[in-house]
């Protein structure tokens, strides 16, 4: 028996390894090499979810102007966002009482507030105030109102109306939840408290659902805003006014503002006007303040041309640390920093801003919180 070639030995074997490599080779080359290729779907690619900014900006300022030491505390933000919800607030959700920003920010759930507009000695608002579309103080038409809707946000200036109409004839409300005086009908909702705080004879007609449940004649006592009601208070010489217009328990009555705006839509009566169409128009004195020429801290609320809306804070009467702006100061920082319309808040100790459960600025109340009648919150949808 002859012995194998040692070298034909080898030249089979170099062969059959090249084979094998081609084989599986072509596997690759010339066959699908994903699921697809065994009957299988494969997801589909997406790109990276885009990481949007964080909605509201917050900036504090550290700068002299005109000489003076100023501290500056802002808020901007889109108000058509998305994640962004922008309305007033009452203290406590009523007409009177006071409240600090903490309070409501934790109450409400919101993110940051500023201190609101002007109020009385008890804490109601002066002017107008709408939230969640429904009316609980009507505008003066002394001052813009800030109109907050599906548009945005802007300044408007109105005088709200009320009338309701029964047994075919309209009749004019003289206010809503206000002091009741001889000869006012005034219109009450349970925002104003309990009862209607009457001091004079009233004749008191309760309206649930359009619908006249019961009519309290005559009587010299307070009366009783019952939840989810309406109370329309007749007092004085008018309170025989209900008999005359032969109003009845089940009668319907209508009751509307006006001028009505359309939509859902939240309002609050600013101070006066600060910036006008990118253009100062700061007075010299204002009924709620006084003179505007002394430098104090101040609030404001301003609209950039694009619809962003400031929300600004400025500390004063601290020398050495924040002396506060004039009306015309701060007017012209707002529009050095691009506002075109801005309003007045109110300001003095009450001027603070609460944003991220922190006091943001230094109020010259002791540099405390001090308890407010209304604010401006912004809360953060989920």
């Amino acid at each position: 028996m002859k012995k194998n070639n040692p070298k034909v030995i080898i030249i089979i074997g170099i062969i059959f390894m090249l084979s094998c490599i081609l084989f599986y080779a072509g596997q690759f080359l010339f066959y699908p090499r994903n699921e697809e290729a065994a009957g299988f779907e494969t997801a589909p690619q997406t790109p990276a979810e885009e990481v949007r900014p964080f909605p509201v900006e917050y900036r504090n300022v550290s700068a002299v102007i005109n000489g003076q030491k100023q501290q500056i505390f802002l808020l901007e933000f889109d108000p058509l966002d998305d994640r962004i919800e922008f309305k007033p607030v009452l203290s406590y959700d009523n007409v009177f009482g006071y409240e600090k920003l903490s309070e409501i920010c934790m109450r409400t759930g919101a993110y940051a507030a500023i201190n609101g507009g002007f109020f009385y000695e008890s804490g109601d608002p002066v002017g107008m105030v709408v939230i969640d579309g429904k009316p609980i103080i009507n505008a003066t038409g002394a001052d813009p109102i800030l109109i907050i809707d599906e548009k945005g946000v802007s300044f408007q200036k109105i005088f709200s109306q009320l009338a309701f109409y029964a047994q075919g004839e309209k009749t004019y409300i003289n206010k809503l939840n206000r002091t009741g005086l001889d000869g006012n009908i005034i219109l009450y909702t349970n925002e104003y408290g309990s009862t209607n705080r009457a001091s004079i004879k009233n004749t008191s007609v309760r309206i649930e659902n359009g619908v006249v449940t019961s009519i309290i004649r005559d009587t010299q006592q307070e009366v009783t805003i019952k939840k989810d009601s309406l109370l329309l208070s007749f007092f004085g010489k008018s309170s025989s006014l209900p008999d005359r217009l032969g109003i009845k328990s089940g009668d319907e009555i209508n009751i509307e503002m006006e001028p009505k705006i359309e939509g859902a839509y939240d309002a609050y009566e600013c101070g006066c006007m600060l910036v006008e169409n990118g253009m100062s128009v700061v007075p010299d004195e204002y009924r709620w303040i006084g003179t505007l020429q002394n430098r104090d801290p101040r609030t404001a609320i301003g609209i950039k041309e694009d619809g962003r809306v400031v929300l600004i804070v400025v500390d004063g009467r601290q020398p050495g640390y924040s002396t506060g702006f004039t009306g015309k100061e701060l007017a012209d920082y707002l529009i050095s920093i691009g506002i075109k319309n801005a309003a007045m808040l109110d300001g003095g100790a009450t001027s603070q801003m609460y944003a991220g459960g922190v006091l943001k600025n230094k109020p010259s109340y002791r540099g405390i919180e001090r308890p407010v009648a209304g604010a401006f919150i912004l809360k953060l949808k989920q």
